[in-house]
């Protein structure tokens, strides 16, 4: 995949409902393991409820890239704000890439490390997956995977294993490139 190729990104819930867009993120790394886009400047249309089809636009305005892993059950968001890095882990499928499309079904609990350097690390959403186990009725196997994925993602976490995608060069990239956009 050539680099800065614009994509959509898909999120979608367990039941095959498209809840969340990311219009034409750019591809800028991509290697055996995972592909990364840039999110500075990317409108976002969110599914205000599954059961209606009502939506709300944002647009992400600070320094972001994302990374999504081709063997992982998660993906990982490098953010920059003031001047704190900060991740956020969703646990997730694996991706795949279909039509232009980045496509990977969202199992609600994240992870957020509030700083690149703290020893911090806080677990997000649990009501909301309790919730979507049931109603989406998640098969035994899939829970045991996503409980696998929770201990794996803390273990890296406590080996400094995500420490290698925090690139400030990429990032600062990245928003200067943003901000030169911006201004022509």
């Amino acid at each position: 995949m050539q680099m800065d190729k614009k994509l959509i990104v898909h999120a979608y819930k367990f039941d095959g409902k498209l809840y969340r867009t990311w219009e034409f993120p750019n591809v800028i790394e991509e290697n055996d393991k995972y592909i990364c886009v840039n999110l500075l400047n990317t409108r976002v249309i969110t599914a205000d409820d599954a059961t209606t089809n009502r939506f709300f636009h944002s647009k992400l305005k600070r320094p972001t890239i994302w990374y999504f892993f081709k063997d992982e059950w998660y993906n990982m968001i490098v953010s920059k704000k003031s001047n704190k890095y900060y991740y956020y882990i969703n646990i997730a499928s694996p991706y795949i890439v279909e039509d232009e499309i980045i496509k990977y079904i969202d199992f609600d609990l994240d992870y957020r490390i509030p700083d690149a350097h703290s020893s911090k690390i806080n677990l997000l959403d649990v009501n909301e997956f309790n919730e979507h186990k049931v109603k989406y009725q998640y098969p035994e196997k899939l829970i045991k995977k996503i409980e696998l994925v929770k201990q794996e993602v803390l273990n890296k976490f406590n080996q400094h294993a995500f420490d290698q995608y925090l690139n400030y060069d990429l990032i600062y990239r990245q928003n200067n490139k943003g901000k030169n956009e911006r201004t022509k």
